[in-house]
């Protein structure tokens, strides 16, 4: 694994890579790349994305956050820009631009993407689809827990924009800054409080320290905020245009995306190529399945390699 911030559309932005990295030469044909959820830290993928690439062997596997989710150390010189003034550099938008330029330097023209978007990730992917220049590279799109429709009569939306919005309104700030305020050690034992209440691996202790910033803590809700004003009805004409290249995994006990989605979309689109999961998968499935997510998404990818 290799893993560094590189600077997209002036962004420090967290890559990292199993397989091959990314200013290396690539000599292999095909290449995968996912598109994290929100919130868009990529150190809560690396079991997922390492067991993916040893699994597939020979494909290199990159994921990329989104922009402003994860700050640089504090001893780096690059900054990410404040959210106050530069609101089109982290909305839906700006993560979608951020993309298509990573895309654009670092993937070669001749090589193409298997190209896997998690819940909102997945939503980035239906638009990025909307762009020729990257949709002649895409090899196959896995959308896994996708949020590409009606987020906000979601039971989770609905706790989200009445309960959850209105209080981080009020109280965020204020918690977010003190709890940063508390030693590291301090903040570490109420983490891990937290991590044995709801039986999250300890692995994930720092990328959880890293979320709990004031700075990353306000793009991960404004970002989600822009989520449920613009993810309403299905994108029709995009998933008709590019059934084709498109892969749905849908969950059964998923507050995002209930079943009766995924029934519609089947009711839809007769024939679509939508999974539903089988062995009760969290929608948050890198917190705790992401072992048994790799070997499925291995699978899908091994059907869809090129010839």
């Amino acid at each position: 694994m290799q893993e560094a911030y590189v600077n997209i559309n002036s962004i420090p932005t967290h890559i990292f890579t199993w397989g091959r990295w990314i200013e290396e030469t690539i000599s292999e044909k095909e290449i995968v790349i996912c598109i994290t959820g929100n919130p868009g830290l990529p150190g809560f993928y690396t079991e997922f994305a390492g067991t993916l690439q040893k699994e597939l062997g020979d494909l290199p596997v990159w994921v990329i956050g989104h922009a402003g989710h994860d700050d640089p150390p504090e001893a780096s010189i690059r900054e990410v820009p404040q959210l106050s003034g530069n609101e089109e550099l982290f909305n839906l938008d700006g993560q979608i631009r951020h993309k298509i330029a990573f895309i654009e330097k670092y993937v070669p023209s001749d090589v193409k993407i298997h190209l896997i978007g998690h819940s909102i990730g997945a939503w980035m992917i239906l638009q990025l689809l909307e762009n020729e220049r990257i949709r002649s590279r895409i090899q196959k799109c896995y959308l896994l827990f996708p949020t590409v429709e009606r987020m906000m009569e979601s039971p989770n939306g609905w706790v989200f924009t009445k309960v959850a919005m209105p209080l981080y309104s009020v109280f965020g700030y204020i918690f977010f800054s003190f709890f940063n305020f508390l030693p590291v050690w301090l903040r570490l034992i109420l983490i891990q409080i937290y991590f044995l209440i709801f039986s999250i691996p300890r692995q994930f202790l720092g990328t959880a320290l890293k979320y709990s910033k004031p700075s990353v803590a306000e793009k991960v809700v404004f970002l989600a905020d822009d989520e449920m004003a613009r993810v309403r009805g299905i994108q029709r004409e995009i998933v008709e245009h590019n059934l084709d290249l498109l892969k749905f995994y849908y969950g059964t006990t998923d507050g995002w995306v209930p079943i009766s989605y995924y029934d519609q979309l089947k009711k839809d689109y007769p024939k679509v190529d939508a999974q539903l999961d089988t062995k009760k998968i969290a929608h948050a499935f890198v917190l705790r399945h992401s072992q048994p997510m790799a070997v499925i998404v291995r699978d899908m990818i091994q059907q869809h390699r090129r010839g």
